[in-house]
């Protein structure tokens, strides 16, 4: 216990070194993004499990306002939205997409909302009605706008009761729509101060914003010392969820997962175990993933390979990038097999540990 509270003690120390600040630029004028590739040839292509990174790519917008990618939405044809933590939406083009439109700036804010309940975290999307759904922390609050010509607008937001006790900073990081219509929403904070594996976390029956208390509340249990920040549903149902872990804060070392989920597997009050696909660590082109999102399938394209989209938060740090990986996944990689799981099978929750 001592030790464990030293190593406590020098991060917290350590920690504030981590978001040194660049010089913010004046916010004004349209984004100007600027593509650079990077090499991949540091990442052990053996530690990304059934996934391969096709390209990598660092991210600068000339206009000085958008960064901070926290959350992740393929719209299709190589198009993203991403939402930052600082409450600001950028819809883009990826090198080589097919869907070559200009990037289309915006804001993502809920009624009521100060500059401190702006941290947009995750989000997901109805691909029928054109409909984006997006987790604030601190205010612990989940919004519905409507996706227009690549900005959010006429929005609705709601502070689900079960939600109310995640904290002000370890709240709602994660946010996925199932093909069936429920939500997937899982406390990027773990359920206790000593625990490193458990998160709380909600399956809503439908839309969350509709329905706020219409949620089942369970455990994510995750490999140890990881943190949800991400996820979004395969077509068959499953979900896969991105999670980042700080190895070192100075200079930041970042490390990462990418874990399969059944919420077939979901039950209330009792942990649903994971399995880890993909891990990773080190620098660049590794850096602080906080986004994810998959390819939509074109008609057609049912049983392809699919293109998974992982985006990195820099924090507006001067040691960070935001970093773009295309990832490929061939879903007969994912048919049950031996794999290491995070935890033992399901059991029942620790009431008194878990928040929500």
């Amino acid at each position: 216990m001592r030790r464990l509270i030293a190593i406590v003690l020098v991060i917290a120390a350590l920690t504030p070194l981590l978001w040194i600040r660049e010089t913010v630029r004046p916010r004004q004028g349209p984004p100007r993004l600027h593509f650079t590739q990077i090499g991949t040839g540091s990442i052990d292509r053996n530690s990304l499990g059934p996934f391969r990174l096709v390209k990598a790519w660092t991210i600068e917008d000339r206009s000085g306002k958008y960064g901070s990618y926290s959350g992740l939405v393929a719209t299709g044809g190589g198009r993203l939205l991403a939402v930052t933590d600082n409450g600001l939406s950028l819809e883009f083009s990826v090198p080589g997409a097919s869907d070559r439109s200009g990037s289309v700036g915006g804001s993502v804010v809920y009624p009521k909302a100060d500059k401190y309940h702006q941290d947009a975290e995750g989000a997901t999307r109805d691909p029928l009605t054109d409909t984006v759904w997006v987790s604030f922390e601190f205010s612990n609050t989940v919004a519905r706008f409507r996706h227009r010509g690549g900005v959010l607008e006429k929005n609705k937001a709601v502070q689900p009761a079960a939600m109310s006790t995640w904290g002000n900073n370890s709240g709602p990081e994660t946010l996925a729509r199932l093909p069936d219509g429920r939500f997937l929403t899982v406390r990027e904070g773990f359920v206790s101060l000593f625990d490193r594996r458990r998160h709380a976390a909600l399956l809503f029956t439908g839309d969350p914003v509709a329905a706020p208390d219409a949620a089942t509340p369970f455990t994510f249990v995750g490999p140890g010392g990881f943190s949800p920040t991400d996820a979004a549903a395969l077509p068959d149902g499953r979900v896969l969820l991105l999670m980042r872990r700080v190895v070192w804060p100075m200079p930041p070392v970042f490390g990462g997962a990418i874990a399969l989920g059944d919420p077939r597997a979901i039950h209330r009050n009792r942990e649903w175990p994971v399995r880890v696909l993909a891990t990773w660590q080190g620098r660049l082109p590794i850096d602080n993933f906080e986004g994810l999102a998959i390819e939509p399938v074109r008609e057609g394209d049912e049983g392809k390979p699919l293109t998974v989209w992982v985006i990195s938060d820099d924090n507006r740090a001067s040691l960070q990038r935001s970093v773009l990986w295309k990832l490929r996944l061939d879903p007969a990689d994912l048919q049950v097999r031996k794999e290491k799981r995070s935890d033992a099978p399901s059991k029942p929750a620790d009431r008194k540990g878990q928040a929500g």
